[in-house]
């Protein structure tokens, strides 16, 4: 998934939960749950770019993922730190890899959580299917959080 679909499901999570330790470990949760998904992100193809290329997309999803989040749901959590961890949750597993990306650093833990991640992706074959799947998943997990009030 994009750094933008983690963002926002860690947004929604953040605003329509109200316990830190569950929101936090639901936001950490759902981040290899989304992946397994068939997706499309910036991130394929990630050996035949550049680094700089690769920063740059990435840097640019991350944060219109946050500012979107922001946005979205933001304004709905009465703790502001507590929002920016669920994000930084949802996020994680993400950067942990970026030394085994940027620095070569192809050894445990950065290896161990490349080739974890590597295999549960879901690799969408049509780049518009894989962003139509995340703006379902996305989309149906916003509703369902906020159908119930946790608040």
């Amino acid at each position: 998934m994009t750094a933008t679909a983690h963002a926002l499901v860690g947004g929604v999570i953040a605003a329509t939960i109200p316990d830190p330790r569950l929101g936090v470990t639901l936001a950490l949760a759902s981040h290899p749950f989304l992946d397994m998904i068939p997706h499309w992100d910036f991130g394929r193809g990630w050996k035949m770019k550049t680094k700089l290329r690769l920063f740059t997309e990435a840097s640019f999803d991350l944060l219109l993922g946050v500012s979107l989040a922001y946005l979205l749901f933001g304004v709905h959590v009465p703790n502001i730190w507590y929002f920016f961890l669920c994000i930084l949750a949802s996020e994680i597993w993400d950067m942990l890899e970026i030394p085994y990306w940027f620095f070569n650093w192809r050894f445990p833990p950065f290896s161990t959580l490349y080739k974890f991640q590597s295999r549960i992706q879901g690799r969408a074959k049509d780049t518009s299917f894989g962003i139509l799947t995340q703006v379902i998943t996305v989309s149906a997990i916003v509703v369902i959080l906020n159908s119930f009030t946790f608040y």
